[in-house]
């Protein structure tokens, strides 16, 4: 997934700084994710000014209620980081999308420093 994201970055002229932030907030969302058992795809999509990469497939529920939840960030069994505070860090924006029963989406953009 690296090396997608880093070629299309380059492409539309990502800079380094801002492929890195991209490359861990989807790590990020990849660590939280159980090691089998679920289909993941990556989806890019590139513009003269930014980047958007979308994860499909994401199963861990728990992540999911911390990026959609309203309040302030509540510690659960499981769940040591605020997964909401990181990703607001590291990308100008991000959206949770409904996907199966099981599964759900999480589109996240980088604009092009």
């Amino acid at each position: 997934m690296r090396v997608l994201i880093g070629g299309v970055a380059s492409h539309y002229g990502l800079a380094l700084d801002s492929l890195d932030d991209l490359q861990l907030a989807v790590e990020t969302l990849l660590a939280e994710e159980p090691r089998s058992g679920c289909d993941l795809r990556l989806e890019l999509r590139g513009r003269t000014d930014r980047l958007s990469v979308c994860l499909h497939g994401l199963s861990n529920q728990s992540v999911k209620a911390a990026l959609v939840a309203a309040g302030p960030f509540q510690p659960c069994a499981g769940c040591l980081l605020d997964v909401r505070l990181l990703l607001s860090s590291l990308v100008g924006e991000y959206q949770v999308r409904e996907g199966t029963a099981e599964s759900y989406s999480v589109e996240m953009e980088k604009r092009a420093s």
